[in-house]
């Protein structure tokens, strides 16, 4: 099995699995244990899944599976959670790939050259009397090897653009970053969010909301947190909380 070290972070906990089911499934089996905070990451997952419960193909090739959680404070909101987790996988990429535009869809794809290398979960759970946020990220560190499995956007990987780089490497800085972002200001992640996605503003999309796919619609706007995106559909705008972009242009 792989071996990493990893840089001292908020979650203290670091857990490696040759293998998961998944690591959201493995972060929240740790919460019911007892533990308050971790990072787990799974060389190939037999059954990942992102958002809308979308199936995430895992092999073991050098991309990445993780999930970090954390036990939340009950007098504090959600604090732009998914916005903090995106802007680091972001930075990650970025610090990579220096000549190739990389990209923040909404709500939390990054794209590298308009081809995704990552996407993003977050959910919160309830043990006892405490609450969790639990994240789950997978990055294409290599491309990977899609066979027949089924996606709506183009893939692609951090090697293609940067062939000196290794697992570990994108690991140990992905970690370092989340540190920083979860320690950030509300107003400074809320700023460099809605920056990161004003690209897509006024762009026309083809989208897919509650299995109803839509052929077009122009991006008006977004949610003072970036948690709401406007669509204008037949001159009708409406806000969307979730909604899955398969084209924009």
């Amino acid at each position: 099995m792989k071996e990493y070290s990893v840089p001292k972070n908020r979650f203290r906990n670091f857990y490696h699995f040759e293998s998961a089911g998944s690591t959201m499934t493995e972060a929240e089996n740790f919460i019911k244990k007892g533990v308050r905070g971790g990072i787990v990451l799974a060389d190939m997952q037999s059954d990942g899944y992102g958002r809308n419960s979308k199936s995430w193909f895992s092999p073991d090739n050098g991309n990445i599976y993780m999930s970090f959680f954390e036990k939340m404070d009950q007098s504090k909101p959600l604090d732009l959670i998914p916005q903090r987790t995106a802007l680091s996988v972001l930075e990650t990429v970025r610090h990579f790939v220096k000549d190739v535009p990389v990209n923040l869809k909404w709500p939390n794809d990054v794209l590298l050259d308009m081809k995704k290398v990552s996407g993003i979960i977050a959910k919160t759970v309830q043990h006892g009397k405490d609450r969790f946020y639990i994240c789950g990220i997978g990055v294409n560190v290599y491309m990977p090897e899609c066979g027949s499995f089924s996606h709506t956007w183009e893939v692609g990987s951090i090697f293609d653009e940067n062939s000196e780089i290794t697992t570990e490497s994108v690991l140990s800085k992905l970690i370092e970053n989340i540190d920083l972002a979860f320690a950030e200001d509300h107003k400074e992640i809320q700023r460099k969010y809605l920056d990161e996605i004003s690209w897509m503003k006024d762009r026309k999309i083809k989208f897919t909301q509650d299995g109803i796919e839509f052929e077009e619609g122009i991006i008006t706007g977004f949610s003072p947190d970036g948690s709401e995106i406007t669509v204008s559909v037949d001159e009708t705008e409406k806000e969307f909380s979730t909604l899955s972009i398969s084209e924009i242009w």
